[in-house]
């Protein structure tokens, strides 16, 4: 039987197959940025904030760790804690890149089928449905789908990003009435109606073009919605609360579907809305995103950071835009090291307006023809308002500069950047030097070099790790030879008094009796999805992520067992004695004392004796 009580309802040979038909480094590889460093692949953890990369996949194993924050597992466990998804829903999402066929419906127990989060999860396809189908089948839909297809949207386009309609007639509640789709608590919290003062609930969104926001794994989880027809009394775009499956500052608009392309083209373009991120979509520029119509946040600059380290930035040429672009790489600057550039587009246009004047592949040929660097971006954005002829304007403006150039590592940038200046001003470059060294005093600026990812991304030696008895280091290697080895298992199996000092490596030999004898041979993948307890996954994770040597030697185990059973509760006695000859002591008991003084200096002896017949 599988290890969670739910993994039973999907055949066992399936999840198998599932499993081996994929390479957890191709999946890992659509989230992470990954380099390899001897035998194992490094990259930073999706799972929380680092600049050091700590997060590992194991290839030949096919499992993966994060020496930080300690998660770990096979290509399920990884979907699992990435996606936020039970086990099932993990097999299914790799059977789909796999392109293995599973029934819907296979893996949930009525209990996960009604849980709260599956609940909104279904409420939101469910009403992406109603809203898609709105749009393009009815007579309701039909002005919002002309002016889409007005805009320059195909009916594919609308179809691939599921852009709905929501009429000013109420359609969600007479749906969920009438299917009895989720009780009216589920439903007041999900963030599609609004309530009112006597407790009834309305729909939140009405004559809105509804654009969907997915999450990394595809699942609609929130609506954006664009008022068909101008209403002073309401906004020009309404955005879905947060809730228990939406937070905004966490979500990119086309992050699900631009994942690979920008894996694979090694950069992302972050535009300022959604109609930009489609424009440009359609003409063929699939790697691009676009923040939840507020302020890029930390959370979704470590989000792109994963991936790659190439962002360019498009936003509009006008005051605002230009404002929030420098926000942008600031905030960018602020979290590591980046390649940042900036795509300004002819007359200040944005790329929905762009390529609603000049077509796709004018498009297409713009983006790559008009981008700056983030210098270059700072030198254009600060002359904006500045009459540089006057000597004010002059100094605000070389100032600025100099504020941007002083935090800068590479110092030839900050050299030919410095040329420029005093070329342009007709100044001294000796000047501008002094006044750079200046402001780097103010602002305490640290210029010690990047370090290099090869270099920070080794698998953590033991001298780093806080050092650990050797007890523990005998049960360890026992524990992770009699998974490797059948002769260190039938030897084992064939003691029926061996015990493990340490409750969770006998839990981890008692739950690998139990595999053995369902499976023939072993697979670190496999074995981790049998494993019922999470601290014995993460100690096997822990274990197959060591480097031990390749094969084990007769006195090697016989010195573990030794270590295990004999010097292991010699060592346990001892430090209980240690604890109460301080006890009597601290109440003056000298006889008590005096009894334990003898009994340590008997157990001394004994231990030594064990250690002499340790090979």
């Amino acid at each position: 039987m599988r290890g969670d009580s739910q993994l039973s309802l999907i055949p066992a040979e399936v999840i198998d197959r599932v499993r081996t038909s994929v390479n957890i480094l191709d999946v890992v590889g659509q989230s992470v940025q990954m380099h390899k460093s001897g035998k194992n692949w490094f990259g930073l953890c999706p799972f929380h904030p680092e600049k050091t990369p700590s997060f590992s996949v194991n290839e030949e194993k096919q499992i993966f760790t994060c020496f930080s924050c300690h998660r770990g597992g096979n290509v399920f466990k990884f979907l699992m804690e990435l996606n936020g998804v039970t086990f099932p829903e993990a097999v299914k999402q790799v059977a789909q890149i796999a392109g293995i066929e599973i029934a819907t419906d296979v893996g949930q127990t009525a209990a996960e089928k009604n849980s709260p989060r599956q609940k909104l999860y279904q409420l939101y396809n469910r009403a992406a449905d109603l809203y898609h189908h709105v749009l393009i089948n009815t007579k309701l839909g039909q002005e919002a789908f002309s002016y889409l297809q007005d805009r320059g949207l195909s009916l594919e386009l609308i179809k691939e990003f599921r852009i709905g309609f929501a009429p000013e007639q109420p359609l969600l509640e007479e749906l969920f009435k009438k299917e009895e789709a989720s009780d009216y608590q589920l439903v007041r919290k999900s963030g599609l109606f609004l309530e009112w003062q006597d407790g009834s609930l309305h729909e939140r969104f009405v004559d809105r073009i509804m654009f969907p926001i997915n999450n990394q794994a595809g699942q609609v989880v929130a609506f954006s919605g664009r008022l068909l027809h101008a209403n002073p009394q309401a906004p020009k775009y309404l955005n879905s609360p947060e809730t228990a499956i939406f937070n905004k500052s966490k979500v990119l608009f086309n992050f699900d579907k631009a994942k690979g392309e920008i894996r694979l083209k090694q950069r992302v373009i972050l535009f300022e809305g959604f109609m930009d991120v489609l424009a440009a979509y359609r003409s063929g520029v699939k790697n691009g995103v676009a923040s939840m119509g507020t302020s890029l946040t930390d959370e979704q600059v470590y989000q792109l950071k994963r991936l790659t380290n190439q962002v360019c930035i498009c936003y509009d040429g006008d005051d605002p835009g230009q404002l929030a672009t420098k926000r942008a790489l600031e905030l960018f600057e602020s979290q590591g090291s980046f390649n940042l550039s900036v795509i300004n587009l002819p007359e200040n246009l944005d790329p929905d307006e762009y390529v609603k004047k000049y077509g796709e592949e004018k498009f297409a040929q713009a983006v790559a023809a008009n981008q700056v660097g983030a210098l270059d971006f700072y030198l254009q954005y600060f002359e904006r308002g500045k009459n540089l002829a006057t000597e004010n304007d002059q100094l605000l403006y070389l100032r600025q500069v100099l504020e941007v150039l002083a935090p800068l590592k590479d110092k030839i940038q900050q050299d030919l950047y410095l040329n420029r200046l005093s070329k342009r001003f007709k100044l001294e470059k000796l000047n501008l030097e002094a006044q750079l060294r200046d402001l780097q005093t103010k602002l305490k600026v640290q210029t010690k070099p990047l370090t290099d990812l090869k270099t920070s991304a080794v698998v953590p030696p033991a001298e780093k790790q806080a050092k650990v008895s050797q007890v523990i280091t005998a049960q360890r290697l026992l524990l992770y030879r009699l998974l490797h080895e059948q002769g260190v298992f039938l030897r084992l199996m064939a003691d029926a008094q061996f015990h493990f000092f340490t409750e969770i490596y006998q839990r981890g030999y008692l739950v690998a009796q139990a595999y053995f004898a369902q499976h023939e041979d072993y697979n670190s993948a496999e074995f981790l999805d049998f494993i019922k307890e999470e601290p014995i996954r993460q100690l096997v994770v822990s274990l197959e992520m060591t480097e031990f040597p390749p094969q084990a030697q007769p006195e090697e185990i016989d010195d573990c067992i030794i270590i295990i059973t004999k010097l292991a509760p010699l060592l346990a006695k001892l430090d209980q004695n240690d604890q109460e000859f301080e006890r009597a002591m601290s109440l003056g008991n000298t006889e008590e004392a005096q009894r334990l003084l003898v009994e340590k200096i008997k157990l001394k002896q004994q231990i030594a004796q064990v250690k002499q017949a340790l090979h």
